[in-house]
């Protein structure tokens, strides 16, 4: 994401004639929704951050959730009931209470699985969310609708009082909070969702005023807003770039965008340059990205030893050093280390470049077929593709496996179709500060329900034991044994942690960038002119 900003600080009495003060920020991809139940990639988060607030808010330097519309998130004596208390006197835009009927019909609204959304799994969790599940046929049509429209474990005890009953105890429910899918709704956003998705009628610092969608966005300071964390700017204008790094960086080298980062051409010209060096700044990211194989068709991809030969094939290092654009750390873990609580390095014991042990392990899986070509799937994004084809022709040259590369514009729903055969790019960064956030979506629990077409009930048993541990502390210690499960049967590849950096003009100030997405913190930026 990249910022510019025009005029000065409210507090810069000399030229506040000049008129409100923008900030000019870019998304590199197009958005569908500004739903939140239904907004699950960082654009969107991004925008939604700052026009929503939540019951908790996560500290860009611990990561650890504080609450913010929340006055209290409390356990029951083993983790299964929830009560919330919510702070009084907190209206919607459109001046509709904040309060625990606002968070129930949210909750109730994305829950059901017959509106669809994003994110209804996060729901799972609640007593009451299988009885609101449809009956799907073959093609995911569904057949028949989910028998209940609310979760019954969710009660409003009083204006502002939730208490949420969970189907099963879980340690770190509170963690979970601050994502987008937990946000309020006001009831005039449930009567038209087509419009809210639009133009959302939120709680927090600035609401949405025009969405050209595919083109740009617009959002102005509500004039209302009672709590503190806002920015002192006016209004935040988003253009939607179609080319990310590239065009954001001749922008911002041209003085009209004010942080951005070099595509990997000219990552070394801007590290060796003194004044951008004084205004750069940079932090371990959260994001992993790594490969998927699917194994729900037949292939050679279903022996672990032909996993483990493309694993240490790779060449992270060679790639990341001469793609990587500073961006990117060669991965040897599913959960990235120091990202969130119990993230630890060198849990992958394959995923070293090893030409030799490579060789052995195909010759062990029983080889490749000859005359066909590993096909490897990913979304059509410039600098994943450039990454990919390294990642190809270092299986290729190690392995002597021909590949072709299949850039699918509709690879999410692709692959959450099961519609790839073969290798397939995945990226995820965490949603929330907890190691069980990066092996959960494991959990499918079945072979024939899950995106990678593997199932392990010691995984998933490992899993509820961790999620019923009495603390939090005693959760994620669970949660690194099932990585270490995970590790074992290796269904996945570790490819690259991502690192975060990005460089700022000399207008901006406090440039932090968030824990799990990378992104500047709009809340946090101040305009020093």
């Amino acid at each position: 994401m990249a910022l510019t900003v025009a005029g000065c600080t409210p507090n810069d009495t000399e030229s506040q004639s000049d008129g409100p003060v923008t900030l000019e920020t870019w998304i590199s991809q197009d958005m569908e929704t500004l739903f939140p139940g239904d907004a699950g990639s960082y654009d969107p988060i991004s925008v939604l951050d700052v026009v929503y607030d939540g019951l908790v808010r996560y500290d860009p330097e611990t990561t650890e959730p504080y609450n913010y519309v929340a006055e209290s998130i409390e356990a029951g004596e083993d983790n299964t009931v929830w009560t919330i208390k919510i702070k009084p006197d907190l209206t919607f835009q459109n001046g509709e209470p904040v309060d625990a009927e606002a968070f129930a019909r949210s909750w109730n609204y994305t829950a059901d699985g017959d509106n669809g959304l994003y994110s209804n799994y996060f729901f799972s969790i609640v007593e009451g969310y299988e009885e609101m599940q449809p009956e799907t046929d073959e093609n995911d049509e569904i057949v028949k609708e989910g028998a209940a429209d609310e979760l019954s474990g969710l009660q409003v005890i009083d204006d502002l009082t939730l208490e949420v009953t969970l189907s099963s105890p879980f340690a770190g429910f509170a963690t979970m909070l601050g994502y987008t899918g937990f946000f309020p709704i006001a009831q005039e956003c449930l009567d038209d969702v087509e419009a809210c998705a639009k133009t959302p009628i939120g709680n927090g610092p600035f609401q949405v005023t025009d969405w050209q969608q595919g083109q740009e966005l617009t959002a102005e300071k509500w004039a209302d807003y009672p709590l503190e964390e806002t920015p002192e700017y006016d209004s935040i204008h988003w253009t939607e770039y179609s080319a990310g790094e590239t065009a954001s960086w001749a922008d911002f080298k041209s003085g009209d965008i004010d942080i951005s980062f070099p595509p990997t051409a000219e990552v070394e010209a801007a590290k060796n340059d003194p004044e951008l060096a004084e205004r750069y700044v940079e932090r371990p990211g959260s994001a992993l990205t790594y490969i998927g194989f699917s194994g729900y068709t037949d292939g050679p991809w279903n022996d672990k030893e032909f996993r483990k030969a493309i694993s240490m094939a790779i060449d992270r290092e060679g790639i990341v050093a001469s793609l990587g654009s500073g961006q990117a750390i060669p991965a040897d873990s599913w959960v990235v280390p120091g990202g969130v609580p119990g993230g630890e390095a060198g849990t992958c014991e394959w995923c070293t470049f090893d030409p030799e042990a490579a060789k052995a392990a195909l010759e062990k899986a029983g080889g490749w077929p000859e005359g066909e070509k590993l096909q490897i799937s990913l979304g059509d994004d410039e600098a994943e593709v450039e990454r990919f084809t390294a990642i190809g022709n270092s299986i290729e040259e190690v392995l002597g496996i021909p590949y072709e590369l299949n850039v699918d514009p509709d690879y999410f729903s692709t692959r959450a179709a099961q519609g790839y055969d073969g290798m397939f790019r995945n990226n995820w960064f965490p949603d929330y500060p907890l190691n069980e956030n990066y092996l959960s979506f494991y959990a499918s629990g079945s072979a024939k329900d899950s995106q990678f077409g593997w199932y392990s009930k010691e995984f998933e048993d490992k899993l509820d034991e961790a999620d019923a541990a009495p603390t939090l502390d005693d959760a994620v210690a669970l949660y690194q044994e099932a990585e270490g499960i995970l590790a074992d049967e290796f269904p996945t590849i570790p490819f690259t942690w991502s690192f975060s950096a990005t460089y700022y003009s000399e207008r901006l100030d406090n440039v932090i960038l968030n824990p799990f997405s990378g992104a500047p913190i709009l809340r946090e930026i101040e305009i020093t002119e």
